[in-house]
């Protein structure tokens, strides 16, 4: 009850979120003069950071865990993990082979594989933002806002509906983190504010965490159904 609690909340926080960016590209005053290369290599920098910290957390999430767990571990959680062997992120169960993609002989999360992927492709094409756009705001950067949103709605949704193999989730978890750019990138050209373009990458983090909430309740839910007592969610 206390996880689906937590999932509305998450998801309701993110709709207003996604109206707040709405709200920021159409009632702001549009930006009629082109963007400082500073203010460009500020933003591309703020998000670059975020991408490295996002891939350092899905190839070892354990680090940022131990900074923030707390010094009394749950008995339970200890007991399951002596039951069940983690490879990929994920219990060496049947039931998530789905969640994990096989390269030589060695386990991955597809979600994880698929963030890092996105991420350093992320990193690339905003370094080549940063260096070659140089023009003035243009219409397509609100339809650029448009897309990205409705694509995170849609990338959300193949974890509800549970859509797709280990393959679609590391090709929805790149197309993911492209969102997050083209969302950044648009409002920081319609608006041309330095803290407008922070604020998109933080909200993106929430679109994130959305994410990796729902991802947790299809597991607690495919434990749940399954009639073994490991339980490891």
């Amino acid at each position: 009850m206390k996880r689906n609690k937590n999932i509305f909340y998450y998801i309701i926080l993110s709709i207003i979120a996604a109206i707040l960016l709405l709200i920021l590209t159409f009632l702001s005053p549009s930006n009629t003069t082109v963007i400082g290369i500073y203010d460009k290599l500020f933003i591309g920098g703020v998000f670059i950071t975020s991408c490295i910290f996002g891939i350092s957390l899905a190839i070892y999430p354990q680090w940022f865990r131990n900074l923030t767990k707390r010094t009394t571990p749950h008995l339970d959680r200890k007991k399951f993990k002596k039951k069940r062997v983690y490879n990929g992120h994920h219990p060496d169960c049947g039931n998530f082979q789905n969640h994990k993609i096989k390269i030589k002989n060695k386990d991955f999360c597809a979600g994880c594989l698929g963030l890092s992927i996105g991420s350093i492709i992320s990193i690339v094409l905003m370094i080549i933002y940063v260096i070659t756009v140089k023009g003035e705001t243009t219409t397509e950067f609100y339809y650029l806002v448009f897309l990205g949103l409705i694509i995170i709605g849609f990338i959300n949704m193949e974890i509800i509906l549970k859509i797709g193999n280990a393959i679609i989730h590391v090709i929805s978890n790149i197309i993911l983190v492209l969102s997050f750019l083209l969302v950044t990138i648009s409002i920081f050209e319609i608006t041309g504010n330095k803290v407008n373009g922070i604020l998109s990458i933080v909200i993106s983090f929430l679109f994130l965490s959305t994410r990796i909430q729902l991802s947790n309740w299809q597991h607690a839910r495919i434990c749940e159904r399954c009639s073994e007592t490991c339980k490891a969610y």
